[in-house]
C-alpha cells in the first residue's frame, strides 16, 4: 500500500490523542454523599459504574477511529492487493484460469492511469528464425501489438529496436503501432542491453510516475553484454520505491523479459568461412575453408559448392558436394573444398546446405576469387646473377611468379617506364648506389609498387647506405655487422602480426615451426628506424631482423641478412640451405606478395567492414556500378589519386558486382560480404547471467501473455481507497453521534 499524501496520514495519527486528552479531561468526579437510606442500592451502583465505563470507552474508541480514518482518507492510499498476495501473479490451475486472488487483484486495478511504457524489441539477425510458421520477430511484434492495447490511454510509448537510433516516445499509440510495422530486421544491430539501457533513460525522464518497460527477444547468447550491467541497475534502482510498502511515492518500474524463442531449435548454420589464398594466378589451386555449427537433434547434411557464371550471374554451377554427421545438441564440424582450373578475372560464388531449415540466412557463405595473371618480379643480384639469385629466383617461381633478372648495376639505367611493367623489385646484397638511384626507387614505389632489400656482405660503405635518400627506402641506418659463429641466433616473427607471415598461418601456428633450423651467423644491426618502419620480425636476441613501411601507396621490406650467398663459405645464415630450407619457400612467398600488394587485395568481408577495392589497372574509369545482393544498383566513383574503389558499409550478405559502363567494359570486379561467424547462435541465456546484466528481482520473466497480465496487475496503480474510507468514515461518524446521544439521554433520564 502506498499514499499520495502520507502527511495527512500522520495528522490523523496525532489528532487521535485529543479524543483521549478530552474524556480525561472532561471526566465526572463524583461527590461522596453519605445517605443511609441509598445503602442498599451501593451494589446496583458499582454495576451501574462499570456499564457507564464501558460506554465511554466505546465512544472514545469511536472517535479516535473517526479522525485516524479522516487522516487516512485525506492521505489518499492506494491498494495493490496483489503485493499482499503473491500467488496473484501466477494462475494456479493447469488450464491457466486464474485464482480467486488473482481475479480479485485484476479487478482492484486500476487500468486508466496514464503510463510511461518502452517496448523493447529484439531485431538480430538470430529472429528470423521460423516455429509454427512464423519467425520469432513476427511472433514479437504481434506481442508488442498486444501490450499496446493493454496501455491505458494517454500513456507515453516508446518503440525500440536494435537499430541503432534515438529512443523517443511515439505520438500516440496508433503511431507506435506503425513504427512496430516498419521495424526491420537489423543485422548491424547493437546488443539488446544497449537499447534498454536507451530505454530506461527515456522512462526515467517520462513525468509519469509509473513505468512499464517489455523486453522481447528469443534469449539467444550474441544479443547480451554484460559491459553495461552497472549502468543498467543504476537505472533500474532510480525506479524503485524508496521507503518499502509505506513509500509517499509511486515511483517504480515493471520490468517484464518476454522469451519469444522457440521450445526446442534445432539449426545447423556455416559460421565461418576462409578463403585460402583469395587473390590468385592463373591455374592456381585456391582452398574454401568452412567451420559448421548444428544445435539439436543427430543430423546428416550436405553442403554443396556453387560457381555462378560470369556473364549469366543467375546461372549457377555446382562444382562440389561434401556430407557432414552432427552429433545430438551442440556440435561443429570443419569442411574443406579445393578448386582450380581458373582463369583470369573475378569469380564468385557460394556453399550452401542442400536442405534449407528454420533460420535459412545462416545456411549460406558467399565468396569471391580473384584470379590474375602471375605477378612480375625483377630481381636486381651480384654478378654471376643467375647463381646469386638463384635461391629467391626458384622459390619465387613455384608460387608461381613471373621472375626477370638483371645485375645491380643496371637498376640506374632502368626507365619509370621500364620499371613500372614490375609489380616489385627486389635488390639482392646491394653495393652502394647513388642517390638518384634510391630516389627513383622511392618515386617507384609511391605509385604502389614494392621494393625489396636483403643486405649483405656488399653494403661496405656506411655513409652511401646512411643517407637521406637510401634510407627513406631502407627505413633506418645502418651500424655495424653483428656476428654469432655458433649459430644460436635465429628470425622470429614479432606476434605474427605482419602480413608477412599470413602464408604460415594455413600450416598451423607461427610457434610451431623450427624457426631455430634456419641460424644466423651474420646480420647488420640497424636503429634509428624511420617513424613509417613496423618491425615484423627480429632476431632471437631481440635486435630487428625484417622491416616493413608504407611509402604512399606501395611498401618496402628490409631483411638485415642476405639470401643470395654462392658457397657455404663464411655463410651469413642458413635461410636457404638445411633442413628447413622449406620455409624459406614460404618467407619468400610472403615477402614478395608483401610487397605486390596481394595482402592487401581483399575480396571476402563481413558485414559492416569498409570495403577497398585497389583493381589492377593502368586507369581505372570515372565511375562504375556496384550491384548489390538485393539487386539494387549504385553508382561509385573511384579515387583517381589512390587507384581505389571504396564503398563505406554493407549491410547485406551476398556476392557484389562493380562493373564500368560503356560498350568497352575495362573494369569488372566484384566483392563477397558474409554476417560474422556466431552471430545467429541460438543457444539461450541463462537466468544467473540475466541476474548479473539487470540485478535479481529486478525484472520478471514471461511467456505468454496471460503471464505477462497477470504480472500487470502487481504493477500497475492499484486501487485508490479514498472513496471507500470516506463512506466508512460517514458510516462511523454517524455512529458516534447516535451512540453519544443515546449515552448522554440515558444519563440524563437516570
Amino acid at each position: 500500500m502506498t499514499f499520495t499524501t502520507f502527511s495527512f496520514f500522520l495528522g490523523g495519527l496525532i489528532a487521535a490523542v485529543v479524543p483521549v486528552l478530552l474524556h480525561l479531561l472532561m471526566r465526572g468526579k463524583p461527590k461522596r454523599i453519605e445517605f443511609p437510606a441509598l445503602l442498599f442500592v451501593r451494589k446496583h451502583l458499582e454495576t451501574y459504574r462499570r456499564h457507564y465505563r464501558l460506554k465511554h470507552i466505546i465512544l472514545l474508541i469511536l472517535r479516535i477511529l473517526t479522525l485516524i480514518l479522516f487522516g487516512l482518507a485525506l492521505s489518499r492510499p492506494i491498494l495493490k492487493l496483489a503485493d499482499w498476495f503473491p500467488n496473484a501473479a501466477v494462475a494456479t490451475n493447469q488450464d491457466g484460469k486464474r485464482s480467486f486472488v488473482s481475479s480479485l487483484a485484476m479487478s482492484l486495478s486500476s487500468q486508466d492511469a496514464p503510463i510511461a511504457a518502452a517496448v523493447v524489441i529484439d531485431s538480430s539477425l538470430r529472429m528470423e528464425y521460423v516455429s509454427e510458421n512464423q519467425s520469432r520477430f513476427e511472433a514479437a511484434k504481434d506481442f508488442s501489438r498486444w501490450i499496446l492495447k493493454q496501455l491505458p490511454q494517454g500513456s507515453n510509448i516508446a518503440i525500440v529496436s536494435s537499430e541503432r537510433e534515438k529512443a523517443v516516445f511515439q505520438v500516440d499509440r496508433l503511431a507506435a503501432e506503425e513504427k512496430i510495422d516498419r521495424l526491420p530486421i537489423t543485422p548491424l544491430g547493437r546488443p539488446i542491453t544497449e537499447a534498454v539501457q536507451d530505454a530506461l533513460i527515456l522512462l526515467n525522464e517520462s513525468e509519469f510516475e509509473q513505468r512499464e518497460l517489455y523486453l522481447l527477444s528469443d534469449l539467444s547468447q550474441p544479443s547480451w553484454s554484460e559491459d553495461s550491467a552497472v549502468s543498467l541497475q543504476n537505472l533500474i534502482g532510480k525506479m524503485k520505491p524508496k521507503n518499502g510498502l509505506l513509500s509517499g511515492t509511486n515511483k517504480e518500474l515493471g520490468f517484464f523479459i518476454i522469451d519469444i524463442s522457440a521450445e526446442q531449435p534445432v539449426n545447423s548454420a556455416i559460421n565461418q568461412f576462409t578463403l585460402v589464398p583469395e587473390v590468385i594466378t592463373a591455374q592456381s589451386p585456391v582452398r574454401i575453408d568452412l567451420e559448421l555449427s548444428h544445435l539439436g537433434p543427430a543430423q546428416k547434411k550436405t553442403v554443396e559448392l556453387l560457381l555462378i557464371d560470369r556473364e549469366k550471374t543467375d546461372n549457377e554451377t555446382v562444382r562440389s558436394s561434401k556430407s557432414v554427421d552432427f552429433s545430438e545438441g551442440e556440435s561443429r564440424s570443419h569442411l574443406s573444398f579445393l578448386l582450380s582450373g581458373f582463369d583470369s578475372g573475378t569469380y564468385q560464388g557460394q556453399c550452401r546446405f542442400t536442405v534449407p531449415d528454420a533460420l535459412p540466412i545462416d545456411d549460406q557463405a558467399w565468396f569471391t576469387i580473384h584470379v590474375q595473371l602471375s605477378w612480375k618480379i625483377l630481381l636486381a643480384a651480384q654478378p654471376p646473377v643467375r647463381d646469386s639469385s638463384l635461391y629467391l629466383r626458384q622459390a619465387l617461381e613455384t608460387v608461381p611468379f613471373v621472375v626477370e633478372t638483371v645485375p645491380i648495376s643496371e637498376i640506374s639505367g632502368l626507365t619509370a617506364t621500364e620499371l613500372n611493367q614490375y609489380s616489385s623489385v627486389i635488390l639482392l646484397d646491394p653495393s652502394p648506389l647513388e642517390p638518384v638511384v634510391w630516389k627513383k626507387l622511392a618515386d617507384y614505389a609511391s605509385l604502389g609498387h614494392g621494393v625489396g632489400i636483403f643486405l649483405g656482405q656488399h653494403a661496405d660503405s656506411l655513409s652511401s647506405f646512411n643517407a637521406p635518400a637510401a634510407t627513406e627506402i631502407i627505413g633506418a641506418k645502418l651500424v655495424r655487422q653483428a656476428r654469432d659463429p655458433n649459430g644460436d641466433t635465429w628470425i622470429v616473427p614479432e606476434n605474427g602480426v605482419s602480413p608477412i607471415f599470413s602464408v604460415f598461418k594455413p600450416f598451423g601456428s607461427l610457434d610451431t615451426f623450427p624457426w631455430n633450423a634456419q641460424p644466423v651467423f651474420r646480420y647488420w644491426e640497424l636503429n634509428d628506424f624511420s617513424s613509417r618502419v613496423e618491425v615484423a620480425a627480429s632476431f632471437s636476441d631481440g635486435r630487428p631482423a625484417i622491416l616493413t613501411q608504407t611509402i604512399a601507396r606501395g611498401h618496402t621490406v628490409t631483411v638485415a641478412t642476405p639470401v643470395s650467398e654462392i658457397t657455404a663459405d663464411q655463410s651469413w645464415n642458413l635461410l636457404t640451405r638445411g633442413e628447413a630450407a622449406w620455409m624459406f619457400v614460404l618467407l619468400s612467398e610472403g615477402i614478395t606478395k608483401y610487397l605486390a600488394g596481394v595482402s592487401e587485395q581483399k575480396h571476402n568481408y563481413m558485414t559492416g567492414e569498409p570495403v577497398v577495392l585497389r583493381p589492377n589497372l593502368e586507369e581505372l574509369p570515372s565511375t562504375c556500378l556496384l550491384r548489390t545482393p538485393s539487386g539494387k544498383s549504385i553508382r561509385l566513383t573511384p579515387d583517381q589519386v589512390r587507384r581505389e574503389i571504396a564503398v563505406s558499409s554493407t549491410t547485406e550478405s551476398g556476392n557484389y558486382r562493380i562493373r564500368s559502363g560503356g560498350s568497352q567494359e575495362s573494369l569488372d570486379t566484384g566483392f563477397s560480404v558474409n554476417y560474422p561467424a556466431g552471430s545467429t547462435n541460438l543457444q539461450k541465456i541463462n537466468k544467473e547471467k540475466l541476474d548479473q546484466i539487470f540485478g535479481e528481482g529486478n525484472y520478471r520473466l514471461a511467456k505468454t501473455p496471460q503471464e505477462v497480465e497477470l504480472g500487470i496487475a502487481r504493477r500497475r496503480i492499484g486501487q485508490e481507497l479514498y472513496a471507500i474510507l470516506m463512506l466508512f468514515l460517514s458510516f462511523l461518524f454517524v455512529g458516534e453521534y447516535i451512540l453519544s446521544n443515546r449515552f448522554f439521554l440515558t444519563k440524563q433520564s437516570q
